[in-house]
């Protein structure tokens, strides 16, 4: 079944770059799409721009927004011979620069920021009084666009909604690696460990953890956008152990390797704008999801009556529940999003419940134009203990901070949409994880956990928005 998965993944991914790349070659002198955003134009006559350089070479796009980038990409309207704009109420294009302007109203015909293009400024100020926003000209508008609409973080979710009609799909492989022992915030050789105390019967050695997954985005209205986040994880968790046969001193080493593979807990968000600013430059949204126990939980016990290890199980067995705060804000350039959410995980059918999880995050995005995406994120999480039939599992839970860089490129624009490539690597920087002391026949000993090591993530995105009915 492993094998299956990773072939299907390996086919869809193929077949998606294939297709775009035959799509996009086909339709370059049969369908003209936008210069910026990949959509076409002849679902957006109402906001399309037509810029013609110098040279003579003729571009398009959707609408104003991906116009003011395209300019400020080129180097300013010098670059163009001509560059003009459709009116929104008579439908013939106009000279850009004479133009008026409308941004932060109730319509947005193409992308975000909604700037609507008017020849006569009365007419913008008539459309203000009914939909609301802000009446600007050429030049502030140009001043003020940011080569993207928004940008996407990682770790966290922006509070930016893309307008109703958004969608894309995804596929991402993830990997993360832990392998130290953390006794506090401190940081231990797991062989040096086991070996320093004839009673410790074992010790976690290394956490592998691979994850190939479908994620899906859809805004049915521009306040509201919907997440669904398909996972396939493959687990190995290598663990040493020291036996003490009657009499020997110290005892024998060894080294066990458990895998497991399969389904995950499908999670679904959704993410309701509460607010945002006239110029599209201050976002707050809040966040509601949920899981569902897709994933398999394994409740086997040993001879103990202790359950198989937490980390290595697919699911959580039972519907979880998360909520919180979205804050995005732009300087230019510059993005800034920010969360506060709190996870609930009840307890499922075998009396077992993950601890419930604080987190909170931030990410600072840099974007040079319109194509490039570079940045950094750094994330804290506070996990209370495992629950297992009542009982506190004493060696989970705790706090890690993670640091991360991450990187969008947008190489493709194909099938109304774009495609973009993106990825992210990281560490955490600080980690203070619950351990639990415990004795046996031999003495003293400590149940640990598994931290330090790194993550990664590699992606494919496709976005497309359905042109709205104006």
């Amino acid at each position: 079944m492993k094998t299956v998965i990773k072939i299907a993944f390996m086919l869809v991914f193929f077949y998606f770059a294939l297709l775009s790349t035959w799509v996009s070659a086909e339709q370059t002198h049969k369908r003209e799409s936008c210069r910026v955003c990949g959509m076409y134009i002849d679902q957006y006559q109402k906001s399309a721009a037509e810029l013609v350089y110098k040279d003579g070479a003729k571009e398009y796009t959707c609408g104003v927004a991906c116009m003011l980038r395209e300019v400020e990409d080129a180097g300013g309207l010098s670059a163009f011979k001509s560059v003009q704009v459709h009116d929104w109420v008579s439908g013939k294009l106009v000279d850009a620069e004479t133009a008026t302007y409308v941004i932060g109203s109730s319509v947005i015909p193409d992308m975000v920021p909604n700037y609507i293009a008017f020849a006569k400024r009365e007419e913008a100020e008539a459309f203000v009084v009914k939909q609301g926003g802000e009446v600007i000209d050429f030049n502030i508008a140009y001043d003020d666009v940011s080569p993207v609409g928004t940008t996407a973080p990682f770790r966290i979710r922006t509070a930016v909604t893309p307008g109703k009609g958004n969608f894309s799909a995804g596929m991402v492989y993830g990997y993360t690696q832990k392998d130290n022992l953390k006794i506090g915030s401190n940081g231990v050789d797991p062989d040096s460990f086991i070996h320093g105390n004839i009673a410790q019967p074992r010790a976690p050695k290394e956490m592998q953890v691979q994850q190939q997954a479908l994620t899906f985005n859809y805004s049915p209205t521009d306040k509201l956008a919907l997440f669904m986040n398909v996972p396939w994880f493959e687990k190995r968790l290598t663990t040493l152990s020291q036996t003490q046969p009657p009499g020997v001193l110290p005892g024998r080493f060894g080294e066990t390797n458990d895998n497991t593979n399969g389904l995950g807990d499908i999670s679904l968000e959704g993410r309701y704008n509460l607010w945002r600013s006239t110029r599209w430059d201050k976002f707050a949204t809040v966040l509601l999801g949920t899981s569902l126990p897709s994933g398999r939980f394994n409740g086997n016990r040993d001879a103990t009556g202790a359950l198989q290890a937490a980390g290595l199980q697919l699911g959580k067995g039972t519907a979880t529940f998360t909520g919180g705060m979205l804050y995005s804000q732009r300087w230019k350039d510059f993005w800034l999003h920010a969360s506060a959410l709190y996870n609930v995980n009840p307890e499922n059918d075998d009396r077992f419940a993950f601890g419930d999880v604080a987190t909170a995050g931030l990410a600072l995005h840099y974007t040079p134009n319109y194509d490039w995406m570079i940045g950094v994120e750094m994330d804290a999480g506070y996990s209370e203990k495992n629950t297992d039939r009542g009982i506190k599992a004493g060696n989970s839970g705790g706090t890690v901070t993670n640091l991360a860089f991450v990187s969008d490129y947008r190489f493709l624009n194909a099938l109304g949409g774009n495609f973009k490539l993106r990825g992210s690597v990281g560490l955490p920087i600080y980690e203070d994880l619950n351990s639990q002391k415990a004795r046996n026949i031999r003495g003293p000993f400590q149940q640990v956990q598994l931290g330090d090591g790194f993550f990664g993530n590699l992606s494919v995105i496709w976005t497309f928005r359905a042109a709205p009915d104006y």
